[in-house]
């Protein structure tokens, strides 16, 4: 079993390794590794990836905010960054006075979220940031270390989330703050919307007959769905199932719990694949927007994201 779980964690690096230079390949610097000087990138082809600060503002903008303010409620804050990946946050909480150590599995990960930090230009109040290639689950965490413990898309890639989660909670301060965003499984109402609105709407993967053809192999059961892609320790943590349940239960058994909120059930899947004038794509993209929060809040529809505040009682 140590065996296979170790072997899986270096899948798990050489995948994000993978990713780190798929978004990276023609120069750009992604959402992921700094969200103040990400590189507006609109694909040209389906095996490309957007980036657009502005369209990534509109749809999850206040939530980003929102989590970082509450994981640098201490000014000079000390605070644990897990599975940082290219590093965005740690740099993010840095600007606003954090003393941060990051912690990912991945080496080219790592390496970008450095040169990222090395390169920021926006040093006034700058806090630290430490970024460690090391298992953070290997870690020693120590006593009432930290004033805040966070993860981005993070804690359902741990294989053994309740007893990491002991060490985390020992480590926080008292009034310590542990965060987590972490991706929900789509529901039917959310699927559909998501489809429908990529059917209707100009978007870069697909021209219309393309779609057409699609739909009638949808239709006709000649055509599947593609299936989720899954990190390999995300494998592990059995997500979307386990993991997505016991990151809940842990966060409100040893927590207080200050703000759960779930959004974003089909916004982003439709609206980044947008092409078009930027007028009609940031258009459609609030009006989009702006639905998906209200399906949301009223659960009609379930958020693809779920974040989850909590204080050390």
């Amino acid at each position: 079993m140590t065996d296979n779980l170790e072997k899986m964690k270096q899948a798990e690096a050489v995948f994000f390794d993978k990713s780190a230079r798929h978004r990276t390949v023609y120069g750009q610097i992604p959402m992921e590794a700094d969200i103040r000087r990400a590189t507006r990138f609109i694909p040209s082809a389906p095996d490309q990836e957007p980036i657009d600060p502005k369209m990534t503002q509109i749809l999850d903008g206040s939530f980003r905010d929102r989590f970082i303010d509450y994981v640098a409620h201490r000014p000079g804050g000390r605070v644990l960054d897990i599975c940082c990946g290219p590093g965005w946050l740690a740099l993010e909480l840095g600007r606003r006075g954090q003393i941060v150590d990051g912690y990912d599995l991945s080496p080219e990960a790592i390496a970008l979220a450095k040169r990222m930090l090395d390169e920021n230009p926006y040093k006034d109040g700058f806090g630290n940031v430490t970024y460690h290639l090391a298992d953070v689950t290997n870690v020693d965490l120590g006593i009432e270390t930290f004033n805040a413990v966070s993860g981005w898309s993070a804690f359902h890639h741990l294989h053994n989330l309740p007893a990491f989660m002991d060490r985390v909670h020992r480590s926080l301060k008292p009034g310590g703050i542990v965060a987590t965003l972490d991706d929900l499984p789509s529901g039917r109402i959310s699927r559909s919307l998501r489809w429908a609105y990529k059917f209707l709407l100009p978007v870069y993967e697909r021209t219309y007959p393309q779609k057409l053809k699609l739909a009638i192999g949808y239709l006709t059961r000649r055509q599947h769905a593609p299936a989720e892609v899954f990190s390999p320790m995300e494998l592990v943590a059995a997500k979307h199932t386990m993991a997505v349940c016991d990151i809940e239960s842990i966060w409100r058994e040893k927590f207080e719990l200050v703000w759960s909120v779930q959004f974003d059930a089909f916004a982003t899947g439709t609206c980044k694949s947008l092409i078009g004038p930027d007028w009609f794509r940031y258009t459609i993209t609030r009006a989009i927007a702006g639905l998906d929060r209200l399906l949301c809040k009223v659960g009609i529809c379930r958020g693809a994201y779920r974040i989850l505040i909590a204080r050390k009682r």
